[in-house]
């Protein structure tokens, strides 16, 4: 087996079980979500050293312990034990999810007083950076007593942001931190696990700027030929958001209670046999017009593509080994001609990463905007992104002043 299983207190991080053999684990790690542990056990495990049955039923207990997946001397994974069903006479799983999830169970509230209600406080950061508004919601929670989770932080980033989040809604830390993630350039954030030493676990709370990603070069597979080490499982292609013409909402007067509106279209899918398809982008923070038609203009062409997403199987012990990639990085594929893609080196995403005990590793990368076939050649892969980017500089301009 390639790994092995460590348990551990929740709240302390202080190792309990240093080394368990699981029947069999399957493990994902997603960008932006918590990562998920299934490890199916045989009852009873014997601790090598003294011969004795580790008694998992009664040391790790759902919610109060957590376990983790150690491969090539790195915690890949780990989370707060959710559930152990039992499987009579002698199986048992111990189903985890990631630290992410526990502020799943705790809201935006500072330590309330022995008098004090949720609806007399509010949780108020200002002029700061995304990033440091969600390292301020983790701090917050940690501070409550039995909350001081072993987590470490960042440095704060300059910013100009604001965040009120008032007690009496009750939103969740994990809600809030998601809402971060998916604003206009908001930042990437995982709570990545590591060993501290041999005895205790922690967890480094990162954020991106505003992706999360590796700092060194991007991670290299060949699957332009059937070989050993990697090949490409999927080519997925989706339309399902393909749109013709985009309306634009954008924000209200207050003085005249007009909401402000426009609209966009484009012939590029009409003239080659496509339907007409509507969407709308609503955008309540914009104020100017040019601004709000902008992004609809944007919206008719990036619509205009489907998405396309790779999905690559990969060795666990060949460069690039597992442990050395993370969810968020990027990578290099190197593809022959098909009949779907010209060959070439094409760069992508790594949003998912799932492996079981044994075997390959299945890394799914990130949609993809490829306009393939119409209305430019499939061979022209570019096309979408170089006028995306003309567009683009069009919304930065007019969001100026």
């Amino acid at each position: 087996m390639a790994g092995y299983l460590v348990g551990a207190r929740f709240l302390s991080g202080e190792l309990v079980i240093r080394k368990l053999t699981p029947v069999s684990c399957g493990v994902e790690l997603t960008l932006n979500a918590p990562e998920t542990i299934r490890a199916q056990l045989a009852l009873p495990q014997v601790d090598p050293a003294t011969d004795t049955d580790l008694d998992i039923p009664n040391r790790l207990l759902p919610q109060r312990d957590a376990i983790g997946w150690v491969e090539n001397g790195v915690l890949l994974a780990a989370g707060q034990i959710q559930g152990d069903p039992f499987g009579f006479p002698y199986s048992s799983t111990l189903n985890a999810v990631g630290a992410w999830e526990y502020f799943a169970k705790r809201f935006v509230l500072p330590v309330l007083g022995g008098a004090q209600l949720p609806s007399a406080v509010t949780s108020k950061w200002t002029n700061l950076s995304l990033r440091t508004i969600a390292k301020r919601l983790v701090q917050q929670a940690c501070s409550w007593p039995a909350a001081g989770l072993p987590i470490d932080f960042e440095p704060d980033f300059p910013g100009t942001n604001e965040r009120e989040y008032p007690g009496v809604d009750m939103m969740r830390v994990a809600e809030a931190l998601t809402n971060l993630t998916e604003v206009e350039n908001g930042p990437d954030i995982t709570f990545r696990p590591k060993l501290d030493g041999d005895r205790h676990i922690r967890w480094d709370l990162l954020t991106g700027d505003p992706d999360l990603t590796q700092a060194g070069a991007d991670h290299y597979w060949d699957v332009s030929a059937p070989g050993p080490f990697a090949s490409i499982t999927d080519l997925d292609r989706d339309g399902r958001d393909l749109a013709t013409h985009a309306y634009g909402v954008g924000a209200t007067d207050d003085e005249t209670q007009t909401r402000l509106e426009v609209k966009a279209s484009s012939s590029a899918l009409l003239d080659t046999g496509f339907p007409m398809m509507e969407t709308v982008e609503n955008r309540n923070s914009v104020l100017r017009a040019d601004t709000l038609q902008a992004y609809v203009d944007e919206a008719v062409v990036r619509y205009s593509a489907f998405t396309e997403t790779f999905t690559i199987k990969v060795k666990r012990d060949q460069d690039p080994k597992l442990g050395t990639y993370w969810p968020g990085d990027w990578a290099k594929i190197k593809v022959a001609k098909t009949a779907r893609v010209p060959a070439g080196t094409y760069r992508v995403r790594i949003v998912r990463i799932s492996f079981d005990a044994e075997g390959d590793v299945t890394l799914n990368c990130a949609p993809e905007r490829v306009a393939g076939g119409y209305p430019v050649p499939a061979s022209d892969r570019r096309w979408l992104s170089v006028q995306l980017r003309d567009l683009q500089s069009r919304i930065d301009e007019t969001n100026r002043g």
